[in-house]
Order: structure tokens, then C-alpha cells, then sequence
């Protein structure tokens, strides 16, 4: 994407999961100038809040499924145990 001076709009995205790695798979993605994190989720609510915190993120949930009710992200960065990632298809 050639973001010279065009104006453009960042792609949004959320996270289903916010265990250990996540802090890494989302530092990196802060790094991309086009993508923003909207939303972030995880099945322990507590861990969510942690990690909304940590990256100043206004939208957490416990529930995938209000989520994609809620909100529409561009795309989803599933930073869940492989064997979960069908669940949220």
C-alpha cells in the first residue's frame, strides 16, 4: 500500500485471545502504521482487561460472539491455542 500522502484508512482489528503471547503478536502489529486494535478478547475476562489496558483498548469481551456483534473489524488476529481456531469461524 503506497500511503505517501494519499489519505487512508487504518485497517481495524481484533484479537481472540490474550494469553502470554499476545503481548507480542500485538506490540508487533503496533508497529504497522495501517492497522489500529479495536477490540480484544479472551474467554477469562480478567486477562482481556489486562491486556486492554496495557494497549489502551476501549472494547473488551468475553464472548466472541457479541463481539463480532458489536463490531467490525477488518480483520481477526487469533492468538488462541490452534486446535480453538475453528471455534471461531
Amino acid at each position: 500500500m503506497d500511503i505517501g500522502s494519499e489519505a487512508y484508512e487504518k485497517l481495524k482489528f481484533a484479537v481472540l485471545g490474550c494469553g502470554f503471547w499476545s503481548k507480542f503478536q500485538i506490540g508487533a502489529w503496533t508497529e504497522i502504521e495501517g492497522a489500529e486494535l479495536v477490540a480484544v478478547y479472551n474467554r477469562t475476562r480478567s486477562k482481556a482487561e489486562k491486556i486492554a489496558e496495557y494497549f489502551k483498548v476501549h472494547r473488551v469481551y468475553d464472548n466472541a460472539e457479541e463481539l463480532f456483534k458489536k463490531e467490525k473489524p477488518d480483520f481477526v488476529d487469533s492468538i488462541t491455542d490452534v486446535d480453538t481456531h475453528a471455534l471461531f469461524c
